[in-house]
């Protein structure tokens, strides 16, 4: 019989589909047996939510999806408690570590006590430093790591030279990404687009120029004002990279005015598909809408480059964003933190849309 002191209760929050609202659900875990030779075991301090926590929930249809308990989130920060045999060495009891983990429809999530993975199949996990605080640790690695993907993985070459437009500067992913090209790659020229009572907010995080989507009177202006903008301020050059992060498609039809030819490798590149996601009320068409990105970069006709970023289980990312962390060049942007009983106060606050950063959860 196992003793006392290796069983403990799990807490986690979970659905069975999306009939269903997140809940704290428990069980009994063993702590000496609830893992194999090629596992560790995190003792999650700090978590953070993601827009696609509630895409996954929305689409997770009863008789589709087996009927048990998914558990929520993929930032997580903590301590390793236990490690099998066969773990790297790199990986000890008692090390601070923060990641993101990979997962559909899993049973192991962030939003808990506990996380049993392999750190071979997670890879996206690294140590952190003693100065760095938990909350702060788990705030940026899904929204770093999709930055990192636009910024790498297209095998573009960042210079002093490059230009790069951002469509929704105040979306945690932009900030990232701005950040990484500016004080990391030293990008010349990296232009935000955002709403006006945003601007002197955005500033701190690296970009250029600062361009308002919309005037005095609300109507919207992007268009009008990145065309201004070439003219005025690039002399007529257009950028090598664009990257939307709020749902877009106003630049398709002049794509040649804003972006520079297919044949340099220049980019349109977006996570959010063409339009904004209803995450306060998810519907089947607004899923099939965020989804139809990876399938409109397959089109053979296309007279620009475009693509959908996916966050590998890679290192890197990780590895960079504590570094840059560690020197101040990296200040991740967090909107609020929750105690783990306060999690639907956290759901509802990410689903506002009006989170100025990212909303953590502190697993207390």
């Amino acid at each position: 019989m196992a003793s006392s002191e290796t069983m403990t209760t799990q807490r986690s929050v979970t659905f069975v589909n999306y009939t269903t609202p997140a809940s704290i659900t428990t069980k009994e875990i063993n702590l000496d047996k609830c893992y194999s030779d090629d596992e560790i075991v995190i003792n999650l301090k700090a978590a953070a939510l993601n827009p696609i926590d509630f895409i996954v929930h929305g689409l997770c249809f009863p008789y589709i999806t087996r009927n048990d308990l998914k558990t929520y989130s993929r930032d997580y920060a903590g301590v390793i408690v236990r490690r099998g045999a066969n773990v790297d060495p790199k990986w000890q009891i008692g090390d601070r570590v923060n990641g993101m983990f990979g997962h559909i429809f899993g049973p192991h999530g962030t939003l808990s006590d506990y996380l049993v993975m392999d750190p071979t199949k997670q890879a996206a996990i690294a140590h952190i430093d003693n100065s760095i605080d938990f909350e702060t640790a788990a705030s940026w690695p899904l929204v770093f790591g999709s930055a990192y993907a636009v910024l790498f993985h297209r095998k573009q070459k960042w210079t002093e030279n490059s230009k790069i437009l951002v469509i929704g500067a105040s979306t945690s992913v932009s900030n990232c990404l701005a950040q990484i090209a500016k004080n990391h790659l030293k990008v010349g020229t990296v232009v935000g687009i955002c709403n006006q009572n945003s601007i002197e907010r955005n500033k701190e995080f690296g970009f250029d120029y600062l361009l308002p989507y919309n005037d005095d009177e609300g109507n919207d202006v992007t268009v009008k004002n990145v065309q201004q903008f070439i003219e005025e301020k690039l002399n007529g050059e257009k950028f090598d990279l664009i990257f939307d992060s709020v749902g877009n498609s106003q630049f398709f039809p002049i794509m040649d005015q804003v972006l520079k030819p297919k044949n340099t490798n220049s980019y349109f590149i977006t996570v959010a598909g063409d339009a904004k996601y209803n995450y306060k009320k998810p519907g089947l068409l607004d899923s099939f809408a965020a989804l139809k990105a990876p399938f409109r970069a397959l089109n053979p006709f296309r007279k620009f480059n475009y693509a959908f970023p996916f966050v590998k289980k890679e290192a890197n990312y990780m590895e960079l964003g504590n570094r840059m962390l560690e020197k101040g060049t990296f200040k991740p942007q967090i909107d609020s933190v929750y105690s783990f009983n306060e999690f639907d106060k956290a759901i509802e606050r990410l689903k506002s849309n009006r989170a100025k950063g990212k909303v953590v959860v502190k697993i207390d």
